[in-house]
């Protein structure tokens, strides 16, 4: 038998190891918490700010009514919601979309969050309009509350 089986067997329990265990684990924890954690916090914030962005490039792809590709980013529109493509109403939707902006440049503002592999914007045509207001105000889509 090896020496620590015997160990263990004449001690009975392996109590021996946990005051071992919580010395590392504390060793840990000292070591790695942050010295500071207001900087902390104000790091997120300000991580946080640089996520959100201008992005101004020319439309490269309408995927449907509330979604599209402004350069090489997927952009779903902030304020829209319309009916998948497909449908006689997501159809509707994609071909004035396409109509507005296929090919123009557009100036998007992305929050910072995303919805899954799109970015979330809110973006305008070079006159300054709204290309989420321009399609709920004829009809075509409705606000999106996210």
């Amino acid at each position: 038998m090896s020496k620590l089986t015997n160990f263990l067997r004449r001690k009975g329990r392996p109590f021996f190891f946990w005051p071992v265990i919580g010395s590392a684990v504390l060793l840990m924890v000292v070591l790695l918490w942050p010295d500071d954690l207001s900087t902390t916090r104000q790091d997120t914030s300000t991580t946080r700010k640089a996520a959100e962005a201008d992005l101004i490039d020319t439309v490269t792809r309408i995927r449907d009514g509330d979604t599209i590709v402004v350069g090489s980013t997927p952009i779903r529109i902030a304020n829209l919601d319309c009916a998948e493509r497909g449908s006689t109403a997501g159809d509707r939707a994609t071909r004035k979309i396409t109509s507005l902006v296929s090919g123009v440049r557009l100036r998007c503002f992305l929050e910072g969050r995303r919805s899954y592999d799109r970015e979330i914007g809110v973006c305008s045509l070079p006159d300054g309009r709204d290309i989420g207001e321009i399609l709920i105000a004829g009809g075509y889509c409705q606000q999106w509350p996210g």
